[in-house]
Parts: structure tokens; C-alpha cells; sequence
């Protein structure tokens, strides 16, 4: 019982001093980083649940097609974007405040969508981005998608 009692302890500890670890280097990164950050997990699939770690709970994500109001319709979306997304090169980013503006390009698997050029607003508080507003032409991606739902 004392063995347990323990490795709960040991657990409780190391779970804590994780969450911290995580929480500290937020707080140390600017907004900028922290966009930069979450942009780039989309580019190491490796990197991927820290980027989806900068992202509140209650994370909204807007696009011209779907608007989302968790983290975890987010990562739904994710899922189904990281099968054909291969890559985002920021091109430019800048900072006002709690909001970074970014322009970048996200490039495709998909044949006639390989190259897109976007640009999303990202709002972050206390190190941890509570929204976003993606925008891009949807023009060829809606019709990607109609032809899907055939």
C-alpha cells in the first residue's frame, strides 16, 4: 500500500512539474513565437501536439467554410487538413497587441491546389491562442470538395 501511495505521489509530481514546464515556456515565448510555433507543428508531424498544446479549450477557428468554437472540433479538422497540407511557409508576421497577423503560403497534396497563399489572425492571451481567423481563396478547394461528397 505504501508502494503505491508512493507512485501516486511520484506520478501526481511529475504530471505537475510537466504542466508547469509547459506553461512556463509559454509565458516565455512572445505572441509571434507562439504563432510561429503552432504554425510550424503543421510542417513536422512530430511537432504537431505541441502546436495543438498553444491552443485554449475553448479555441474558435473560422475559415470561409466552417467555423468552430473548441480545441477539439479543431483537432477534428486537423486530422482531415494534415492528410493533405505538407507544408506552411510564413512569409510575413506581425504583432498589435494580443493579435498576430500572418501571411503565409500552405502548399498541398492535391493536384491544381499545391500552392495557396493565406492569411490568418490569431488572438493569444496569457500565452495560449484563444481564436483564429484564417482566409484564403476557396474558390478551387470548394470545388475539390464537391467532388469529394460525388
Amino acid at each position: 500500500m505504501r508502494l503505491i501511495k508512493h507512485a501516486f505521489i511520484i506520478g501526481i509530481t511529475l504530471f505537475t512539474m510537466n504542466t508547469y514546464a509547459q506553461q512556463n515556456e509559454r509565458n516565455n515565448m512572445t505572441n509571434q513565437e507562439i504563432v510561429t510555433t503552432f504554425l510550424n507543428g503543421f510542417n513536422d508531424s512530430t511537432q504537431i501536439q505541441k502546436s495543438l498544446d498553444l491552443l485554449a479549450d475553448d479555441y474558435k477557428f473560422k475559415n470561409p467554410m466552417v467555423a468552430l468554437n473548441s480545441k477539439a472540433e479543431f483537432i477534428k479538422l486537423a486530422q482531415e487538413i494534415g492528410a493533405v497540407i505538407t507544408g506552411i511557409n510564413i512569409i510575413n508576421i506581425s504583432e498589435n497587441e494580443n493579435w498576430v497577423a500572418t501571411f503565409y503560403e500552405f502548399k498541398s497534396s492535391i493536384p491544381g491546389l499545391e500552392s495557396n497563399i493565406a492569411s490568418e489572425w490569431f488572438k493569444v492571451e496569457d500565452g495560449i491562442i484563444k481564436e483564429s481567423h484564417l482566409i484564403y481563396d476557396t474558390s478551387e478547394w470548394r470545388k475539390f470538395y464537391a467532388q469529394m461528397k460525388k
